[in-house]
């Protein structure tokens, strides 16, 4: 008898093995793969919070701390000036020893009349621009040196203004110093004691005297200036005051515009007006400038032609394009 062949779909029975007892699993799951954690954390508003106040506390405590810092150099510094008000007002450094020293025309006793200190000055609160301005009242005085030596010695020191001219005005037989400010200083003595190589003598023991213009030249010699000569009448100087002729003014455009070396050649140089002006060189000739244009140009062509001609008695440079001169006649 054949044996019947299982029918399709149906599974073949093993044996040792029961039907739908399957192998029990184990509890325990595989667990799902972690995620890596972010490198981002969740921000929490309270410890942001708690970190904000703290941030806060440390900065108030620098501010503190730099507010007594600051409060303290305050109150420091305010000693220091207390003590140093002290210090100033009290009679330690009181000027009690004033040497005031004298110049060729102001004397010790005139700048002693002139200036006014107040009483308990002191050499920290001694004023030299009003020392300066007492001084100024004497045409002379340029400026002040104000020197202190501690403790209670104040120097005193008038400096003169520079001479560059003297005028010298024929009709009132005066001669007024001028300075390099163009301001009259003052008139000046016309009668002068002169030694031998006639340099002013001022100590009275001179061996000859000077009068007039001699003794006008002699004292631009003395102030190392130029004397100005004919000078009109209605000049009017006034000490102190600036110049405004303006026949002087431009000759001394011509003073300061010729160069020194030509300066020592210059005995004199006339101003009767601004078109007439002329220099009389210690040589003898005289140079005709007219106004004081082309001051440099004139100076080289005089300089050339004395160097180049011989004889020369006149030089006309009123227009040193287009200049002249005339020889001494020869025999």
């Amino acid at each position: 008898m054949a044996t019947p062949k299982p029918s399709t779909g149906t599974k073949a029975v093993r044996p040792g093995r029961t039907l739908g007892a399957s192998k029990p699993r184990s509890l325990t799951s595989v667990p799902a793969t972690a995620k890596k954690p972010s490198g981002k954390k969740g921000v929490n508003p309270l410890s942001s919070l708690g970190a904000m106040a703290n941030k806060t506390s440390d900065a108030a405590s620098v501010v503190t701390g730099k507010g007594k810092i600051v409060g303290g150099v305050l109150a420091v510094f305010a000693v220091l000036v207390v003590v140093a008000i002290v210090v100033i007002n009290s009679g330690l450094f009181t000027a009690t020893d004033i040497q005031i020293q004298g110049s060729e025309h102001v004397t010790k006793h005139d700048a002693i009349q002139l200036i006014d200190l107040p009483e308990g000055t002191s050499l920290f609160n001694v004023d030299p621009d009003q020392i300066t301005e007492d001084l100024k009242q004497n045409p002379w005085v340029s400026g002040v040196d104000v020197q202190r030596q501690f403790p209670h010695t104040l120097i005193i020191t008038p400096m003169e203004r520079k001479v560059i001219a003297i005028a010298y005005i024929s009709s009132d037989d005066l001669a007024w110093a001028i300075g390099d400010d163009d301001t009259w200083i003052a008139p000046l003595s016309t009668s002068v004691e002169v030694d031998d190589q006639g340099n002013v003598i001022t100590t009275g023991q001179g061996s000859n005297t000077l009068t007039g213009i001699d003794a006008a030249l002699a004292l631009a010699k003395h102030y190392g200036a130029v004397l100005l000569t004919d000078v009109s009448a209605d000049v009017a100087p006034v000490s102190g005051q600036a110049v405004s002729s303006k026949a002087v003014k431009a000759g001394l455009d011509y003073v300061r515009g010729f160069s020194s070396e030509f300066l020592g050649q210059v005995k004199d140089i006339s101003t009767p007006s601004v078109e007439a002006i002329s220099a009389n060189l210690n040589n003898g000739i005289e140079v005709s400038l007219g106004d004081s244009n082309d001051i440099a140009k004139k100076e080289r062509v005089v300089t050339k032609l004395l160097s180049q001609v011989e004889g020369v008695t006149y030089i006309n440079v009123r227009s040193p394009g287009n200049y002249t001169f005339r020889n001494a006649p020869t025999s």
